[in-house]
């Protein structure tokens, strides 16, 4: 059997919480929105800062279940599964040397649609326990009694599908009325009606020992939503802390970083670089010898465990690089500074240079220049691929719009809407706004 992941370690934890809280938060679910919590601490920000390294609290994690975890009524939380969370934290000054801690959690999920081209990453609403889980841990970790008042949330959260009432399937797990955990009678039996502590340690022994059972029940259900088929086009990451980067660039910018066995779905090669896709329209790229390849994909890029690679075939060519006025009448552009990327077919098969491949040719070109021109502060306002050929076309964007493109934070379809496009037939593929 898989090793239980770390979050799924700690589940017992957060179902007490789930528990402790339910006077706090009301059953109920609320709409896809980030509601931080706050507490404050009588440390200064670098003392903070330390113990919050030290809780990897920077560092993502997955969740066995998104039942109990997200605040969201939009689509069954049945269908979600390859669950990951990442807190996002700010620490502002209070007075004196007191820190004030804002936290709050982006959880990501695959969603399974009944239509398949419909299912992929999406990012879903906390409901606040695992922000409060943080904040309890860095209590404790302080040397701090756990604060039962906090900063109350809108978020309301959601009622879990385990059925607490009636037990989980499989098991003899039996809860009592409410939230209460019940106690068997033979550990009340042990605790005499006048003897207080002797019947707390019964509920507590009581307690742990269905957490226990819990945590168990919890693992297989992790191994069949492991077991369950993927999507084909899948990337695992091999191990964890590995950094997913807004460009195919050593000194890009980190997007956040993943944890061992994340999956995310295969979108393009680029040299030693594997271009993903993260939640949605989100985009980054991670080292090719980080990542575990489908066979199919591997085969195609020529290297039998993903790790090592080779050249694509060369279906178009760069034939010259220059800066010039923009040479056509589109507003945005019209009259100033741009790059000119003056590209020839390579291949003489006109089923490898059509309108997608033209695309696909004319998109690294725009994140190449949108790299460059980040480090080296170009003071031009666009790029322009000009395709030299009988079916060629041109294809223009401003500076911003290739930035928006390499960071991932703007989708293909999007990015294309975007362009200046001339004639527009040559690029027939591009989905009408």
């Amino acid at each position: 059997m898989k090793r239980p992941s770390k979050s799924l370690r700690h589940f017992a934890g957060y179902l007490t919480l789930t528990l402790s809280i339910g006077s706090i938060l009301a059953p109920g679910f609320a709409r896809a929105q980030a509601v931080p919590y706050a507490r404050t601490f009588a440390k200064s920000r670098e003392d903070v800062d330390k113990a919050l390294k030290e809780l990897q609290a920077y560092a993502g994690q997955k969740l066995p279940i998104v039942d109990g975890f997200v605040a969201t009524g939009d689509q069954p939380l049945s269908r979600y599964e390859r669950v990951f969370y990442q807190y996002s934290i700010d620490l502002l000054p209070a007075s004196g040397e007191a820190t004030i801690v804002r936290v709050t959690a982006k959880i990501t999920a695959w969603y399974v649609d009944a239509v398949p081209w419909k299912s992929g990453y999406q990012v879903l609403p906390s409901s606040g326990r695992l922000e409060l889980d943080l904040l309890d841990r860095l209590s404790e970790k302080f040397g701090e009694k756990p604060l039962t008042s906090v900063l109350k949330s809108p978020v309301q959260a959601p009622i879990p599908k385990i059925n607490l009432s009636s037990g989980l399937p499989g098991t003899s797990l039996q809860l009592g009325k409410g939230s209460e955990l019940a106690v068997p009678p033979s550990a009340a039996s042990d605790a005499t009606g006048g003897d207080e502590m002797g019947a707390l340690r019964a509920r507590r022994e009581a307690e742990e020992k269905r957490m226990r059972q819990l945590t168990a029940e919890m693992q297989t259900w992790q191994e069949v939503l492991h077991n369950q088929a993927h999507p084909p086009n899948l990337a695992v990451v091999k191990k964890a802390s590995t950094p997913m980067l807004a460009r195919p660039a050593e000194n890009s910018q980190v997007l956040f970083v993943a944890a061992a066995d994340d999956e995310f779905e295969f979108l393009d090669a680029e040299g030693p670089w594997i271009h993903v896709q993260i939640s949605g329209a989100s985009r980054g790229y991670v080292r090719r010898t980080n990542l575990e390849l489908p066979e199919f994909i591997a085969a195609r890029l020529k290297s039998p465990n993903g790790a090592a690679s080779s050249e694509k075939k060369e279906v178009f060519r760069v034939e010259r690089e220059e800066t010039s006025t923009f040479p056509g009448d589109w507003e945005l552009l019209r009259g100033k500074p741009v790059k000119i990327y003056t590209v020839q077919p390579a291949s003489q098969d006109p089923k490898e240079t059509g309108a997608r491949a033209k695309l696909s040719f004319a998109s690294s070109l725009f994140q190449k220049f949108a790299s460059e021109s980040a480090a080296a502060k170009s003071p031009l306002e666009g790029a322009v691929v000009i395709f030299d050929s009988a079916d060629g076309g041109i294809i223009g964007s401003t500076s911003l719009n290739a930035q928006q493109l390499a960071s991932g934070s703007l989708s293909q379809d999007s990015f294309w809407k975007l362009c200046y496009l001339d004639p527009p037939d040559a690029f027939r593929s591009i989905p009408k706004p």
